[in-house]
């Protein structure tokens, strides 16, 4: 198959490329493909004509997109656009990443993939909805809309700024006897390993066109997943409990963002992929990242 994977330097991105290593893969990062200039995405994609686009290129500081709106919105929705636009026309299958952060009711139970998102809480969630409206209203379009949540995974960029939780973490309980992390946010952390080898079924199995959320299963709040990180890393540092009011922050988070898999066998529990991820990467990630 003739693959293109866009933000291909990306976290997810990593295990995508590992898990359709067998195909023809293109990788283009921003520097490949600037997906906010419509003529560019228009004049590359018709050239290289791929039968499938895994598009994991997003503005994902959430914080920042509080001050960078125009940017988020640009990038996360408008360039989305572009790229259903193209992808119906040469007929590709394409294939794009959403979030948690899309739902701002705050529902206990939980979303279901055809549950409607509603009054996101945050300039990010509101221009990844953006997105995904421009994908929904593009008649004839053959994509996989998915939706992921508390994303962690191997980043392998020396100087990245926003990393992920799991690496967060790791680093301050080097540095620190204890740590504070909130307990009133409940969500559903999940491995791009897992996530990629899912999209990788949904594809290969034809799954039907759609919206699919592909969280690792079991729900829990922050605090308890940075409890088990420092558990299964080894360390001695205390995680304390706190509320979000304790550490305010520019963008605010849903309290209850739990996404619920309905469609596909549903992917192992967070504590099973996390301990996987740990035991192959975290060497790696003290050493190299920092």
């Amino acid at each position: 198959m003739r693959i293109l994977i866009l933000g291909s330097k990306g976290m997810l991105a990593q295990d995508l490329k590992l898990v359709f290593r067998e195909e023809n893969l293109t990788l283009w990062d921003k520097e490949g493909l600037d997906i906010t200039n419509k003529e560019m995405v228009k004049r590359k994609l018709k050239k290289l004509k791929p039968e499938i686009i895994l598009n994991t290129s997003a503005y994902t500081d959430v914080d920042g997109a509080e001050k960078k709106k125009e940017l988020a919105f640009k990038i996360n929705g408008e360039a989305v656009g572009y790229l259903t636009e193209i992808s119906k026309i040469i007929g590709a299958i394409f294939t794009h990443f959403s979030t948690d952060y899309v739902f701002g009711q705050n529902k206990k139970e939980g979303y279901k993939e055809d549950d409607k998102p509603l009054n996101p809480l945050n300039v990010y969630g509101a221009s990844k909805l953006e997105g995904e409206r421009k994908i929904l209203k593009e008649k004839g379009l053959k994509y996989y809309l998915i939706r992921i949540s508390w994303l962690f995974g191997p980043s392998r960029r020396k100087k990245r700024k926003y990393k992920n939780f799991v690496e967060t973490i790791l680093k301050i309980s080097e540095e620190k006897k204890e740590i504070k992390v909130v307990n009133d946010q409940f969500g559903k952390p999940t491995y791009t390993l897992d996530v990629a080898k899912a999209v990788k079924n949904l594809i290969e199995n034809k799954k039907p066109y759609g919206i699919y959320h592909l969280p690792n299963e079991s729900w829990t709040n922050w605090y308890n997943f940075a409890k088990k990180i420092v558990e299964i890393a080894g360390r001695k540092t205390k995680i304390l409990p706190c509320k979000t009011e304790d550490f305010p922050r520019p963008a605010k988070r849903p309290k209850y963002s739990i996404l619920i898999n309905t469609k596909i066998p549903k992917l192992r529990n967070w504590q099973e992929a996390l301990k996987d991820f740990l035991e192959k990467y975290h060497l790696y990630i003290i050493k190299e990242l920092w």
